[in-house]
């Protein structure tokens, strides 16, 4: 009898390990069908995808291989802050004076100390909304009615600066906001352009905020092609941007937008205006900076988990990029780019990530030299999965079908609610790093990594998508 039995539980085993190994070897198949594709004939490719639960890899392609994630990158930024900060985590923008308030005047500067907060004014945040407003609420409600000094900003959390890898044609383009100690508006401007006849040059009538703190040399031409072919030009270094390219012809206000500069120029103009609907008078007598300072209020910043949230469902570059600074600030005293990638490696090789392999120049995934392969991404996916912070990683990511730059894709299909991920995508580059729910309620980790294809994005989309359903399925 006991034979009966071993027989048959030894078959019941086999008849598993086959119908596992066939699905295994499906999926590896559905991978090599999809990497053999003339598509990328000449692209590299990195692919993993793995159960998550048992910790097993069911299909790879050069899953080692480093290559240019884009803003897949910005998964690894904000696992990182999640994990380093905390979900709870708060940005503080302080309201100072070096003077007293005596008899409904302040008498000394008023100061507004900035600490890294991206989100004041932001279009993300409702909360942060009319923030020149509240502040002079918040100075009437202390009893000042007249500032005898000036409105200054110390900006001395850190210097900010521009990646030496970051290529010229994103720098000064409103997507290469840089992160400075006071933040205001997402560090963006808006021109407003008229245009005529195609081949003629164009004209700029407005631009908001009015005070950009900058010079323009426009050279935009009107085209017959319909879309915004202008960049703007210019770095750190001087406050001279050159804008070149095309827009439609025959428009009243095209709107072309740029990176801030110095965005607390915006801060303190909105303020000075909201000051004067306040009826506080401010003197701007010479009033010498003291040391010694005393905070009348602080504005906090919504909570960090919320940051990571519209960070990756809009692949807000800025965001990302300050959460690294401030990644660098909090656990080394010292906000740049090289102090925040070294420190985010160094977090993930204390978890027993191998770090060595991968090249992390920002936060965001602007610079083509970033360089992360699928393992490694898959490495923190799956540290992300055990996470205590795990519910708030998996909610910021965007959703097949229903929510940020994955709103469009799988529309109608099974992967609708299924597949959570973050993309990337610049010219020649492609990924999808996430979390994909099968048919059977097994979460799975995929992430593919494409450089240099050769195809149309409809197409490459077509294709990414064939394979994941394919994947869902088994």
């Amino acid at each position: 009898m006991n034979k009966i039995l071993l027989l048959f539980a030894f078959v019941v085993w086999g008849f598993s390990c086959t119908s596992q190994k066939t699905t295994n070897n499906k999926i590896q198949q559905f991978v090599d069908e999809f990497t053999a594709d003339s598509c990328f004939y000449s692209a590299g490719i990195g692919i993993i995808i793995k159960d998550v639960e048992k910790g097993k890899i069911l299909a790879q392609h050069n899953s080692k291989l480093a290559l240019t994630p884009a803003s897949s990158q910005k998964l690894v930024t904000t696992a990182s802050a999640l994990e380093i900060l905390g979900g709870d985590y708060q940005f503080k923008t302080l309201i100072e004076t070096d003077g007293n308030i005596e008899n409904r005047k302040l008498k000394g500067n008023l100061i507004i100390t900035g600490g890294g907060d991206p989100t004041l004014e932001s279009k993300y945040f409702e909360s942060q909304q009319n923030i020149a407003n509240r502040i002079a609420s918040k100075l009437k409600k202390l009893n000042i009615s007249t500032i005898n000094g000036n409105i200054l900003v110390d900006n001395s959390y850190f210097k900010p600066s521009i990646p030496r890898t970051w290529i010229w044609e994103d720098i000064g383009n409103y997507y290469g906001a840089v992160p400075n100690a006071i933040n205001y508006r997402d560090n963006m401007y808006t021109l407003y352009f008229k245009s005529g006849k195609a081949g003629n040059k164009t004209k700029i009538w407005k631009t908001v905020p009015h005070n950009t703190g900058l010079e323009f040399d426009n050279q935009v031409l009107s085209s017959e092609i319909n879309r915004d072919l202008a960049y703007i030009f210019g770095g750190n270094t001087s406050n001279l941007r050159r804008i070149e390219g095309s827009i439609p012809q025959n428009r009243n206000e095209f709107k072309v937008k740029g990176a801030f500069l110095h965005p607390e120029f915006a801060l303190l103009d909105d303020l000075k205006s909201e000051l004067k609907n306040n009826n506080i008078r401010v003197l701007n007598q010479k009033i010498k900076p003291r040391t010694n300072r005393k905070k009348l209020f602080e504005i906090p910043s919504p909570k960090l988990k919320e940051i990571v949230y519209w960070t990756n469902q809009k692949s807000v570059n800025l965001f990302a990029d300050q959460l690294l600074f401030e990644i660098a600030q909090k656990k080394n005293e010292k906000a740049d780019w090289k102090t925040g990638t070294n420190t985010i490696n160094e977090f993930w090789k204390a978890k027993g990530i191998e770090t060595k392999y991968q090249n992390l120049l920002d936060g965001s995934g602007l610079s083509h030299f970033n360089a992360i392969s699928a393992e490694f991404f898959s490495q923190i996916l799956t540290d992300m999965y055990h996470s205590k912070n795990y519910d708030a990683f998996l909610s910021s990511l965007p959703v097949a079908g229903k929510s940020g730059t994955l709103k469009y894709f799988g529309k109608g299909s099974e992967l609708v609610n299924n597949w959570k991920a973050k993309t990337g995508s610049m010219t020649g580059v492609r990924t999808f790093c996430g979390y994909l729910k099968n048919s059977e309620g097994k979460t799975y980790i995929v992430c593919i990594l494409i450089n240099n294809h050769h195809c149309s994005s409809k197409e490459l989309n077509n294709k990414l998508l064939k394979l994941l359903i394919h994947t869902y399925n088994y």
